[in-house]
């Protein structure tokens, strides 16, 4: 759910280490339910250094059997530069256990000749495991080939908590010499192509300002581009954002001149050196953003084909399934949930939205509400500075409208929803632009379906008594104040790839304390991250004062409290909801009014979870076994008794909230496609 507001944060602890501090880790061949894309970021959010090549700072190859079976060409260079060769279970084990497991027990087997003897895998992976140790406090160097940026992660458990902030300006580097870089969308020169010099970079930037009190919100885009016959100019293009601008092609024609037109458009309005553009950006300049060039996924084998490569084959999946691939992934909702939130898709589309650049946006807001709530001391003009920063790295439209400062807590609140709702679009982005490489014919429902990664999921028959049972949960918890009516068109009996694995190796999978069936929503344009990384906490670069209890999975008993959050209007009415089996503990941290350090006080007295306490809440719960034989001992309202008053003292929600702090808590159980 979306933030909530509360009182007044105190400064963070300092996060202990990850536990693949230290580490470079590289992916290679395909693992079925996951994307390169979304294991790069696990694999970050651990601690780990990442990059989608095997460069000098590499430590870790993971792998599959397949993959290093026909030795590709990642396996090959791994073997020769002497480094870990691990399954993907070393990463998923690691992270299950908050510590860096043992390479050798995640080894392959050698079916064929190595190609250096001296790297054979038994060898290579020994000598390795020593270099490992002595490197396991360096940190990838600054122009290393690898990146963070465009990323999204399964982030399963404690992963978001960690301090780690993907690497920046990465993106701005080529990976591979066959890349493709788009030409300014507005430039029509023919027969042009964005240089990239020997080195990777890509001579490409974008540049954004904005400044409320002058009601300035500019754009300014350059490119040095050189045609076949070695004609060579720097693009320009520079105006309000949202709109098309003014644009110029300087230089007289050689590759140097445009090259040094470049750097002083670029000094010109940054304030900084083209080398250094990643450096923090200077007061009343220009800020540069980086752009997301890589394909999210880097597969070496050909691709899955779709149905536009020829004649397209029938679709496998059952129809309310089809239904709710076709509104889960629909551009234009997407289009329309970043324009309700002043998100200027056109200056950075989700495709080119990079990860860093996400993260870099949610720093920005965490210091704006130390700020804000008065624990960094500042002036109304500091507060605008940092405000006109946060509006310059992640470009809003607002027309011709002075771009507001961003000085209440509704405000940051409102800001904190659009860079979540970003960084789930960007996973359903992900999963759209995702091949996998096993040469199938795909139709593009199957294609969206296979990239959730699910292990189940089943479309309820209505005439069952799971369905009516869940029905009635969903139609009786109708909080008075909401005002919410339901049509179901589908409810889903859902489950995710590893989540019961992640349940049954944690400590809630004891003896049960305090287990319940809850509801949890979000935007439909949301669930193609929410399906296939999982419900996630907060990063911590997010301000903690936008959390009502702090940072955590907000879930309610009222199933109209979460339907407000679900925002049907922007997906032609209709609405996603969820149902979560979630482990609260015993005892939960039992609150009646809000507090931002809810989590930690929680964590500081051996509780799992905090119950903010409502005016309105089911007065009966029942065992969940008469929905499913596998939700035993798990609770759930039994509405035939309707909700009521709870006399709590000095409640002041309106409805319960529990929120969980780990992500292990929870499993998702069912999924509902309701019109509101």
């Amino acid at each position: 759910m979306p933030p909530k507001r509360g009182k007044k944060a105190a400064a963070p602890a300092a996060p202990a280490a990850p536990p693949l501090d230290g580490c470079c880790v590289v992916f290679s061949g395909t693992f079925p339910g996951h994307s390169q894309s979304a294991l790069l970021d696990q694999a970050a959010r651990l601690g780990a250094a990442t990059a989608k090549s095997v460069t000098k700072d590499a430590t870790h190859l993971v792998t599959t059997q397949a993959d290093f079976d026909k030795l590709s060409s990642k396996v090959k260079e791994a073997l020769n530069r002497d480094i870990f060769l691990v399954s993907l279970e070393w990463l998923l084990d690691s992270e299950q256990s908050n510590a860096k497991a043992d390479e050798t027990q995640y080894t392959f087997r050698n079916v064929t000749p190595s190609p250096n003897p001296a790297s054979a895998p038994s060898a290579s992976q020994g000598t390795a495991a020593q270099k490992a140790k002595d490197s396991k406090k360096r940190q990838a160097s600054p122009d290393a080939d690898a990146t963070s940026a465009d990323q999204h992660d399964s982030k399963k458990k404690k992963g978001l908590e960690k301090e780690v902030i993907p690497n920046f300006g990465e993106g701005q580097i080529a990976k591979s010499r066959d890349i493709v870089i788009p030409l300014d969308e507005e430039c029509h020169l023919v027969g042009y192509g964005v240089h990239v010099d020997p080195d990777g970079v890509i001579w490409d930037a974008s540049l954004n300002q904005t400044n409320s009190g002058n009601n300035n919100n500019k754009f300014y885009r350059l490119q040095v581009l050189g045609s076949a016959s070695g004609n060579c100019v720097t693009w320009s293009r520079w105006g309000r954002v949202g709109e098309r601008g003014q644009m110029k092609a300087l230089g007289n024609g050689s590759l140097d001149d445009a090259k040094r037109q470049f750097q002083a458009k670029f000094k010109d309005k940054s304030g900084l050196h083209w080398e250094d553009r990643t450096a923090p950006p200077k007061p009343k300049k220009y800020v540069f953003i980086e752009r997301s060039y890589q394909s999210d996924d880097e597969e070496e084998d050909e691709g899955v084909k779709t149905e536009k490569d020829g004649e397209g084959p029938d679709c496998t999946l059952a129809l309310p399934i089809q239904k709710l691939m076709q509104l889960i992934f629909n551009t234009q909702f997407f289009a329309a949930a970043m324009t309700e939130l002043n998100y200027d898709s056109k200056k950075l589309p989700l495709g080119k939205l990079s990860k860093a650049t996400i993260m870099k946006g949610f720093q920005s807001l965490k210091d704006l509400s130390e700020m804000i709530n008065g624990s960094v001391p500042a002036s109304a003009s500091d507060i605008e500075d940092a405000s006109n920063l946060f509006y310059s790295l992640i470009p809003h439209d607002f027309r011709r409208n002075r771009p507001p400062v961003i000085r209440s807590e509704d405000v940051l609140k409102r800001e904190i929803e659009l860079l979540e709702n970003l960084a789930d679009m960007k996973d359903a982005s992900n999963i759209m632009k995702d091949e996998s490489a096993n040469g199938e014919v795909l139709h593009t429902l199957d294609k969206q379906y296979r990239g959730l990664g699910m292990q189940e999921m089943t479309p309820l028959d209505r005439r069952s008594t799971e369905f009516q049972e869940l029905a009635a949960y969903l139609t009786s918890t109708r909080g008075h104040t909401h005002g919410v009516n339901y049509t179901v068109d589908s409810i889903f009996r859902i489950e995710r790839l590893g989540e019961n694995d992640r349940f049954g190796k944690s400590q809630y999978a004891g003896p049960v304390r305090d287990r319940r069936l809850l509801w949890h929503g979000s935007r439909a344009t949301n669930f193609g991250g929410i399906l296939s990384q999982g419900l996630r906490i907060a990063p911590p670069e997010a301000p903690v004062s936008g959390y009502m209890f702090g940072k955590g999975i907000y879930l309610a008993d009222m199933s109209s409290k979460s339907a407000n959050y679900c925002c049907s209007y922007i997906s032609g009415g209709t609405a996603l909801l969820l149902l979560c089996e979630a482990e609260l503990g015993n005892p939960l941290n039992e609150l009646t009014n809000s507090d931002y350090n809810a989590g930690e006080n929680a964590k500081s007295k051996g509780m799992w979870s905090t119950w903010g306490k409502g005016m309105t809440a089911p007065l009966g719960w029942k065992d969940a076994d008469c929905v499913h034989p596998s939700l035993a001992g798990v609770k759930m309202p039994d509405v035939s008794i309707q909700p009521g008053k709870t006399n709590v003292p000095g409640a002041f929600l309106q409805y319960n909230e529990f929120i969980c702090y780990d992500v292990a808590q929870i499993r998702l159980r069912y999924l509902f496609q309701v019109r509101m």
